[in-house]
């Protein structure tokens, strides 16, 4: 004789299938709250992007023009040719001026980029 009653050591799957899909329904939920606040799809990048990528022109504080990572100052009389030389495809020049230098020195490189058909894009830092 025999006995039926035998304990069995084996885990239920069906409770760690449970598991799995509630875990799977929390993520789903939790996706949809995550704000994304625009759906943007960039195009594929192609070409140098030094030839894209914006001339950076720099005027401390003492209103000196830099361009680029030039260490050398360049002078308002040189500062449009410089930029006509660097300009690339995109046409565009980024404006880092420090918050101390004369409004005039800005202005001056905006003059430059409006009579020659650039666009400027001028940095800031961000505010609170």
């Amino acid at each position: 004789m025999r006995s039926s009653n035998k304990i069995k050591v084996e885990g239920g799957m069906s409770s760690m299938t449970d598991l799995v899909f509630l875990l799977l329904i929390f993520f789903i939920i939790i996706s949809t709250f995550v704000n994304t606040s625009h759906q943007i799809q960039l195009p594929d990048g192609s070409g140098d992007p030094s030839l894209t990528s914006p001339v950076k022109i720099y005027v401390d504080a003492q209103n000196q023009f830099y361009i680029n990572s030039n260490e050398e100052p360049i002078g308002i009389s040189k500062i449009e040719s410089e930029i006509i030389g660097l300009i690339g495809e995109n046409k565009a020049i980024e404006l880092l001026a420090d918050k101390n230098a004369h409004r005039a020195s800005a202005y001056e490189i905006i003059r430059i980029a409006k009579q020659n058909a650039l666009k400027v894009v001028i940095k800031t830092k961000g505010g609170k």
